[in-house]
């Protein structure tokens, strides 16, 4: 893996059917031939649609699956809830932790753990710099979520990328260097490139502005250049 490479997550959270999936992939595909090793874009689709969403990504070295979250369980009478070990067949990332899902750090980290078990790669949202300490573990990818600029229904919220930068090497210091940290809260085409510009940061999590094919990859344009 370059040292390079920055990381575009693709959270469609409960968004799309499965035709509207179809027709993701299909408009998604035209542009991601242009992506560079330089990125790694990571869609993260809602369960019913992971197999398919998997099966069109296989042969692209620059995509790659995530599921949006997972259980704190590895198996057992746990009605209506996935297991890592179930997912490792689907995916190689999850997201955890997200703000929507209101987990609590107890059990962000029993999901961590039962994903690195799993061989899948967690991707861990937090929002105090603290907890991101708390919740890091070798092979975890971090996501600092800005719970200010957090975008409800496409609605966006400016950020200061000054203020990103403080806080991305504010957790940077306190991690081991190999630490890959990324940024979460209203990502758009309009700030993708001056959000690519913070040398630290090493990739974004991005929400509704991901439902548009054509709008993600210009954000993983920006983190080309």
């Amino acid at each position: 893996m370059p040292k390079f490479q920055k990381y575009i997550i693709a959270n469609w959270k409960m968004n799309m059917s499965l035709e509207q999936v179809e027709s993701w992939l299909h408009n998604f595909d035209r542009f991601s031939k242009n992506l560079t090793p330089k990125v790694k874009v990571i869609l993260a689709p809602s369960f019913p649609y992971l197999l398919h969403v998997r099966a069109a990504t296989m042969e692209k070295a620059q995509l790659a699956v995530a599921a949006q979250t997972v259980s704190v369980f590895n198996g057992g009478s746990y009605t209506g809830q996935i297991g890592a070990f179930q997912l490792k067949d689907f995916c190689q990332f999850c997201i955890l932790g997200h703000s929507e899902t209101k987990d609590t750090i107890e059990e962000v980290i029993k999901k961590r753990d039962t994903c690195l078990q799993s061989h899948i790669t967690p991707i861990i949202c937090f929002t105090k710099l603290k907890d991101g300490v708390a919740l890091y573990k070798d092979g975890v990818i971090l996501a600092w979520e800005d719970p200010n600029t957090i975008s409800v229904q496409g609605e966006y919220h400016a950020q200061d990328p000054k203020e990103v930068e403080q806080n991305i090497v504010a957790i940077k210091k306190l991690l081991p260097v190999e630490a890959k940290v990324l940024y979460g809260g209203s990502v758009n085409r309009q700030n993708a490139l001056k959000l690519a510009n913070i040398i630290q940061l090493d990739g974004v999590l991005v929400g509704n502005a991901s439902l548009d094919p054509h709008h993600l990859y210009e954000i993983a344009q920006a983190f080309e250049l």
